[in-house]
């Protein structure tokens, strides 16, 4: 009896120690960059003063290992690289495109807490410069399962981020301006490129450490191909600077095109500020593509553009009545109908959702509509959104029609 208890134990202690090694396996290793340097050596020697670690050595360390890897940053301020562009802040200039990310965490967040000093109190400690490339180049190409966190992506010369794979999460990060959030580095491309079987990305998120700032890129973020689908942007400022008030645009906030289906954009995006459309959507199969609850304002051109059936060309809404603090209409049978209040023909603060009955009959009460103008999007049982409808003034208020864009 004693030999069958005995036995019992040992096999219970055996279980829990192979759960434990599986645990602590499956949390892979931290690769900690602790020079600004672009070599690789062949090997992320972090371990002793006398060796270094460079991001491209971390990146391939990762790559080689199947799981779930971090690469972290504990750069001395002795660095040659330490306020090459900006004061309290790391440069690293990569010669050739980073790429070939597979389910690894870089977590730029990590210099300030290892170096035990906020050098940088208006942004990310870490800069990956694309000054030292080649032009017509991605920045950083990723696969799938990675996340990248607390870096400034600037200086680009075509594109930032291009993402190839699925799963991926991107927060925190500030991409195209400069460290401090305030100003653009970058004029060129996409600053965030989905594309291929870009599926189930996450850019963004509700708290204010995972916002990302994209600004100054000639567009924001593009989401591109069939395969393309599922992903969700929440949170971000896109063509502002850190604060969402200041302008710094891009060619255009966001696009989706090329078949790209059911992707989410919201909510509390604020993006504004573009020189050409907020949000586009372009194709006749790009459909099922959701815009709810965001801040869009300020852009040269439609807040929301369905483009050759884009969204398969949902209707907007209609007003039948409005005033400060009640609307009511007509939209697609059973949708959705989600009401702003701004300073012209977009959406720059969301009011309340309502919606449409079976006739397509919809009424709103209880909000205060302390802008201009009411405007309103319809969200149909497909989660095709529709661009922004004609505006209405609200009643309290001298309404003139503002005629500056094409519905």
């Amino acid at each position: 009896m004693r030999r069958n208890v005995l036995a019992v134990v040992g096999l219970v202690f055996l279980l829990w120690l192979v759960a434990a090694l599986g645990s602590a396996w499956a949390t892979g290793t931290t690769y900690t960059v602790n020079t600004t340097s672009y070599t690789n050596d062949g090997s992320c020697d972090d371990l002793s003063p006398t060796t270094d670690c460079t991001l491209w050595e971390a990146i391939v360390a990762a790559e080689l290992d199947p799981l779930i890897d971090t690469v972290a940053f504990d750069i001395p301020i002795t660095d040659t690289n330490y306020g090459h562009n900006t004061a309290g802040v790391w440069t690293i200039v990569p010669t050739t495109t980073l790429t070939s990310l597979y389910q690894t965490i870089v977590d730029g967040t990590t210099q300030a807490t290892n170096v035990l000093s906020d050098t940088n109190p208006y942004g990310p400690e870490i800069e990956i410069s694309g000054e030292g490339q080649l032009s017509g180049s991605y920045l950083w190409i990723i696969g799938s399962d990675n996340t990248i966190k607390g870096l400034a992506i600037n200086r680009c010369q075509q594109y930032g981020l291009g993402v190839t794979g699925d799963d991926n999460t991107i927060i925190g990060n500030y991409i195209g301006t400069v460290t401090t959030g305030s100003s653009d580095v970058s004029t060129t491309n996409d600053g965030i490129l989905l594309v291929m079987d870009a599926e189930n990305n996450t850019i963004g998120g509700p708290s204010q450490a995972d916002r990302n700032v994209i600004s100054a890129m000639g567009g924001g973020i593009r989401v591109s191909s069939a395969g393309s689908t599922g992903n969700v942007i929440e949170g971000n400022y896109i063509g502002t600077n850190r604060t969402g008030t200041v302008a710094l645009g891009n060619g255009y906030g966001i696009k989706i095109h090329a078949d790209a289906h059911d992707n989410t954009i919201g909510p509390n995006n604020v993006i504004a500020y573009n020189s050409g459309d907020g949000v586009q959507v372009d194709g006749s199969d790009t459909d099922g593509n959701t815009i709810t609850h965001n801040s869009i304002h300020s852009n040269g051109d439609l807040g929301i553009d369905l483009t050759i059936d884009g969204n398969n060309s949902v209707a907007a809404p209609i007003f039948s009545t409005n005033s400060c603090t009640s609307a009511s209409g007509t939209a697609p049978l059973s949708a959705t109908v989600e009401l702003f209040i701004g300073p012209d023909d977009e959406g720059k603060t969301y009011l309340t959702t309502v919606s449409a009955d079976g006739d397509g009959d919809w009424s709103a009460s209880g909000f205060l509509a302390d802008d201009a103008y009411l405007t309103a999007t319809a969200t149909d049982v497909n989660g095709n959104t529709s661009e922004f409808s004609a505006v209405a003034g609200c009643a309290n208020r001298t309404y003139v029609p503002l005629g500056l864009k094409r519905y």
